[in-house]
């Protein structure tokens, strides 16, 4: 095989109940009612964008652009040929079963191979005749979302596939088709065996417990579990910056257990819990409390079980201020929660102290400005909010050399200074952005799976339109943490804006230098901005939408771009603002569209000095959305000279 890459895809397998049977007693009226029943399939594909990708006797792999096009699609399918079976005999009749998957997919030319292909076809195995069976994965994208409801068959031990992997069966309620409900898939019985808290330790330590599992028991992934800010009780910033530096430390450190683990972090603890789990449908939740007495602090920390509410682990630590024991807590805190999720095993517990000790800092006033970009900067993008940031940054490297944290948001932070604010005022130059590169080379010495320096490393070489370099350390940051919503919203933005223009004319390509692989990175970051959008279930991240956000204006899609904008409003951020408007502009609405370009304009001479006729636009961003024209006109339309 040669692989030509890899990318996420929606797959949908299908193959006849009983074909060897039906062949034996009838080959010729077998095949023909195939060839009957696939010109239902095929036309069905094309109208949802689809495409069959391989097909073996009665098999059909299918590649779908769009999750719930692949579940229409294959409803519509089941729909028609049980309404033909109603017209045959029965021994001409043929029944299909189903299976469809979300996952990372190799490319071999036409073909696709991989897990993410396995996976659907194992579903479709034990999918009911006439029936969908669909992977937890899919169902989190589709729910509410298309006319059919679900029924939950928990986790499912499937025929080569390492980990359980939780299914559904779509209720299609076909007359003379049997109820899903009824349908005992044959795996070995109602109970199957699960690894420890499903997936989760098992991807990391390969331990299988010797519990036995219903799989209707309750519908919550065992794979996601949600944290929400530390409480500190009071207003004081520094110990809200705390509070978030340290839950961002917790839910990197659960995320480095296991590439398949979700952990998603909550921008605020909501007033109901119950609804919370309904819309996130994660097993556990994390939250607690931050207290500060003098040069004491405590800090509270419970694990919830979010189907019954009940609180599996509650701890409270005292400790003396300081950044050391600020590190050594957050060990005995995560080695604590996975103690409580595995339930047993000191082994274990020491395979995890190994895996999850944080270096960190003893520099209190390193840790406190990387607690101050997190938790103030990136929330709110201000410039001078920004000039702060990187002050005390290129002090904190100083402070500690060895603090990866505070390297990688130094380089992070002057990459954003570079493209967020300049012309509009000097934040970082072209020549400036070296620094940026030696701060990340440095993040990346002292720790080389630090996923996130890679992705920022990649942006650093989006700048210098140097493609190839950047896709390969693109590449690696999603090997590294595909789970990892703060590491996908960034690669995907990038990738998808070096690829605007391919969609477009020749002239344009010309001018622009649009090269041709630039719609593979367009759908390369598509997918990644796809993947984050599913990870940050609830939009917590103010930059993790703008990988789709691009992705629908490079495809002239403007209702889908305001609406993705929408769910993560930073109503003073510029940037934010301009694509806002020129969403609403696209689609009619002049006058929202003035008052977001209107805000942008306030926002912008509000930072500089520069008469508004002088600025000029970034023009690495303009190039790479190839409406360059497009855009100024916009602008001169609603007073922009």
């Amino acid at each position: 095989m040669t692989d030509q890459g890899r990318k996420l895809a929606t797959i949908l397998a299908m193959d006849v109940v009983g074909y060897s049977a039906k062949m034996g007693k009838n080959e010729t009226a077998t095949i023909a009612q195939l060839r009957n029943c696939q010109t239902i399939i095929e036309g069905i594909t094309t109208k949802n964008d689809g495409r069959i990708f391989n097909t073996a006797g009665d098999a059909f792999m299918i590649e779908f652009n769009t999750t719930t096009g692949a579940l229409e699609a294959a409803i519509e399918i089941q729909e028609k040929l049980t309404l033909r079976n109603k017209k045959l005999p029965a021994e001409e009749t043929l029944e299909f079963r189903m299976g469809i998957n979300i996952g990372d997919v190799a490319i071999d030319g036409p073909n696709l191979l991989g897990d993410g292909v396995n996976i659907a076809a194992r579903l479709e195995g034990i999918a009911p005749p006439s029936g969908i069976c669909i992977s937890d994965t899919v169902y989190s994208t589709v729910k509410g979302k298309v006319k059919c409801s679900f029924i939950n068959k928990g986790l499912q031990k499937l025929k080569n596939i390492d980990e359980p992997v939780k299914a559904y069966y779509a209720d299609l309620k076909l007359e003379g088709v049997l109820d899903p409900r009824k349908y005992k898939p044959k795996t070995g019985g109602n109970k199957l065996p699960i690894l420890a808290i499903g997936i989760l330790m098992t991807m990391i330590f390969g331990i299988i417990l010797t519990q036995s599992w219903e799989p209707d028991r309750d519908s919550a992934d065992f794979k996601r579990i949600a944290i929400v800010p530390f409480n500190t009780g009071s207003d004081d910033q520094e110990l809200l910056n705390l509070a978030t530096g340290l839950t961002q430390d917790l839910s990197g450190s659960l995320s480095t257990a296991s590439k398949k683990l979700n952990v998603i972090t909550l921008p605020e603890e909501p007033n109901d819990l119950s609804k919370l789990q309904n819309e996130i449908d994660a097993r556990y939740l994390i939250n607690g409390n931050i207290r500060k007495s003098g040069q004491n602090i405590r800090i509270l920390v419970n694990l919830i079980e979010m189907t019954t509410m009940s609180t599996v682990w509650s701890k409270k630590y005292d400790k003396k201020f300081t950044a050391s024991n600020i590190f050594s807590l957050q060990d005995q805190i995560i080695n604590n929660i996975i103690d409580s999720l595995v339930g047993n095993g000191a082994v274990l517990a020491q395979e995890v102290a190994k895996n999850f000790s944080s270096s960190g800092t003893q520099n209190m006033s390193a840790y406190e400005c990387v607690n101050f970009v997190r938790g103030q900067y990136f929330k709110v993008l201000s410039p001078e909010m920004h000039s702060k940031g990187l002050k005390c940054l290129r002090k904190a490297v100083k402070d500690d050399p060895e603090y990866k944290e505070a390297w990688g948001l130094l380089g992070h932070l002057l990459a954003w200074g570079y493209s967020l604010y300049v012309p509009f005022f000097q934040a970082v130059d072209k020549d400036g952005l070296s620094e940026a590169v030696t701060a990340v080379e440095n993040a990346i010495r002292i720790d080389k799976n630090y996923a996130r320096a890679y992705a920022t490393r990649a942006e650093l070489l989006f700048y210098e339109r140097d493609w190839e370099q950047m896709m390969i350390y693109a590449e690696k940051a999603f090997e590294l943490a595909p789970q990892d919503a703060y590491t996908m919203g960034q690669i995907s933005y990038l990738t998808v804006l070096s690829g605007f223009g391919c969609k477009t004319t020749q002239i344009v390509k010309e001018q622009f230098n649009v090269d041709q692989d630039a719609c593979k990175r367009l759908d390369w970051g598509y997918q990644r901005a796809r993947l984050a959008h599913e990870l940050d279930a609830i939009s917590s991240m103010t930059f993790e939408n703008y990988g789709l956000g691009h992705y629908y204006y490079a495809t002239n899609q403007w209702e889908k771009m305001l609406q993705i904008y929408e769910e993560v409003p930073t109503p003073k951020f510029h940037w934010w603002n301009f694509l806002m408007g020129f969403a609403h502009h696209k689609i009619g609405n002049k006058e929202q569209a003035r008052y977001h370009l209107d805000i942008a304009r306030e926002a912008i001479m509000s930072i500089t000095d520069k008469p508004l006729e002088k600025l000029e636009l970034r023009i690495e961003v303009w190039n790479m959305l190839s409406k360059f024209e497009d855009a100024r006109s916009i602008l001169k339309t609603y007073g922009w000279q």
